[in-house]
């Protein structure tokens, strides 16, 4: 395993779950600062949907971004299966960081950067080259 790649991993899915994170509570207070016009009106459902909407997007973007800048290529493990991953983590926990002052658990979010961590660990291109530049007897 290549540490180093596996240390920008972290850090990078670290930093997209917090920037995941702050988009979900920050979208979330503006949709409940909606006012209602009627009683029965689905005040903020807009703005709750782009806020799912922009999470959902912002982390494949962090991730590719994080990991390019740091000089990683062949990132597509981590961004392909990451990105649902969180999706299904941000969906099952959406209510929790819904209310004021809400959080996902932090074990959930330890436990997607450290699924996150070992898919960027992972070099799709260095499984090719070990196995070509093997000899065989």
């Amino acid at each position: 395993m290549n540490y180093a790649r596996a240390l920008k991993a972290a850090v990078v899915t670290a930093i997209a779950t917090v920037a995941c994170h702050l988009t979900m509570s920050a979208g979330f207070a503006w949709a409940r600062g909606q006012e209602p016009d009627h009683p029965d009106d689905w005040s903020g459902l807009l703005e709750f949907g782009a806020t799912v909407l922009a999470t959902w997007m912002v982390m494949p973007l962090v991730l590719w971004i994080g990991m390019r800048v740091l000089g990683e290529r062949r990132t597509w493990p981590q961004i392909l299966l990451g990105t649902p991953l969180w999706i299904g983590v941000s969906s099952m926990y959406i209510d929790d960081v819904d209310r004021p002052g809400g959080l996902m658990p932090v074990p959930v979010l330890v436990l997607f950067v450290l699924a996150g961590t070992l898919l960027g660990a992972h070099d799709p291109g260095s499984v090719r080259n070990d196995e070509a530049g093997t000899e065989r007897a």
